[in-house]
């Protein structure tokens, strides 16, 4: 059976005081209505290598936390950073980059994949925050569709990696998808597993078939 590898959020619980990795359940439920094996990636392991064999098509790399602003010059202060996951998605991205295993970015991925490229990310987004938004796009099945929203950080055109290229755009300008020029990376913005939408599922089987 074919398997996507998926990364895990960091998160604290205080009544038990542990750090653990977590992941919303809608992942495993979107990914796996779509015919594959999940397999969940810690942040913490120090044997990410050893979960990549041939039935791997795709690493995803997950919503959740803030990327350090330090790993794109950035002297802004932001909560919910780890450093345990800057390094796991950045293992993970040169696995997939060394393996040309498929790589998928979402919400906090797609920021990630960014930065990793050599982009940087502006702060305090208004209005994008638990809303809808409407998507601009050259591709048809995109273009004109309405998305979800959950970040307070994002990618302006001046701040997106010059290795990537742009596939949809907010109304007011923000890069909201992109794929990688030569590579088979794709990053979307919002969260397809939280909606389900007809153009996610063409996009995403588009991606892993092409």
């Amino acid at each position: 059976m074919k398997k996507i590898l998926i990364s895990m959020r960091v998160t604290e619980s205080e009544s038990y005081h542990e750090v653990r990795n977590s992941i919303a359940f809608e992942y495993i439920n979107f990914f796996e209505s779509l015919g594959y094996l999940v397999i969940l990636i810690p942040n913490n392991s120090s044997n990410i290598d050893k979960y990549i064999d041939n039935n791997v098509i795709m690493i995803v790399l997950s919503g959740g936390n803030n990327v350090s602003p330090t790993l794109y010059n950035s002297n802004e202060k932001l909560l919910d950073v780890y450093s345990e996951r800057d390094t796991c998605e950045q293992k993970l991205t040169e696995i997939s980059l060394q393996k040309n295993i498929k790589l998928l970015g979402i919400c906090r991925g797609f920021q990630f994949l960014n930065v990793y490229f050599g982009g940087c990310l502006v702060h305090n987004i208004h209005n994008h925050i638990s809303c809808d938004h409407s998507l601009i796009s050259s591709l048809p099945y995109l273009n004109e569709q309405t998305s979800n929203s959950y970040h307070g950080q994002g990618i302006s055109p001046s701040c997106l990696s010059e290795d990537l290229t742009t596939l949809a755009k907010s109304e007011d300008g923000y890069i909201e998808a992109f794929k990688h020029k030569s590579k088979s990376i794709l990053g979307v913005q919002w969260h397809p597993e939280r909606q389900q939408k007809s153009y996610d599922l063409e996009l995403i089987q588009n991606f892993i078939k092409g």
